[in-house]
């Protein structure tokens, strides 16, 4: 199907809506923490960890300034371009239906034909995955949310097949992707079933506490028919 035939299917999604809100989420301890011990550093890799705190945390225009600066300065570094899209797709999130929502429609198009571009050229790199996973579901258009489907499967599969291979806190990352995939599908009880997986790994006490916090507010949710 061609691109302006997929955009003029899509457009009814939009036409007529609101952009969407971001409100900065509440920062743990440990986020704190290490924010603080980033955000008036200079190198590269603390001024990408920040970004990615500030695209955690919903400030998106920080996330953003950063973000491209450090493409500019490595364009051949995937995690940045991949935190870079996901965040561009926050942005067309949050932009209002001009032009009849067509201007949203291209952006989104734009942000995920980002991602996918980095992840082809970084098809091993854990974390380009995972914000490709997690930007997919969330956007769920043009096919994203089967793409993020199956990469969670490919993902899982092989964590299962060689779980020493990935450390605890990046097997927490991945579980708690696809405790969002779930509730983003209305399946509160696979969901609930990898926000059980983090407990029993017990990687990091805030994903516990986010764990459990998510399981007690999945038993309110409604299930998927």
């Amino acid at each position: 199907m061609k691109k302006k035939t997929v955009l003029a299917l899509a457009a009814a999604a939009f036409i007529g809506g609101c952009g969407k809100e971001f409100p900065e989420t509440p920062w743990s301890a440990a986020e704190l923490e290490l924010r603080q011990a980033v955000e008036n550093q200079t190198d590269y890799d603390s001024r990408l960890e920040l970004a990615r705190l500030y695209f955690m945390h919903n400030r998106i225009d920080e996330a953003d300034a950063l973000l491209r600066e450090l493409i500019k300065e490595d364009p051949e570094d995937m995690t940045a371009k991949a935190w870079f899209a996901a965040n561009e797709c926050k942005i067309a999130g949050r932009t209002g239906p001009w032009l009849l929502g067509l201007e949203k429609l291209y952006l989104v198009w734009d942000c995920l034909k980002d991602l996918d571009e980095a992840v082809k050229k970084a098809p091993d790199d854990f974390t380009v995955l995972l914000v490709q996973m997690n930007t997919d579901a969330e956007v769920d258009m043009y096919g994203s949310m089967q793409r993020a489907l199956d990469i969670r499967a490919r993902l899982e599969k092989q964590i299962e097949a060689k779980p020493d291979a990935y450390p605890p806190s990046a097997r927490s990352a991945f579980f708690e992707t696809a405790a969002h995939i779930e509730t983003l599908r209305k399946n509160p009880k696979a969901a609930a079933d990898y926000w059980q997986r983090i407990i029993a790994l017990n990687a990091d006490p805030d994903g516990v506490e986010r764990a459990k916090r998510e399981i007690a507010a999945l038993a309110q949710a409604p299930q998927n028919p």
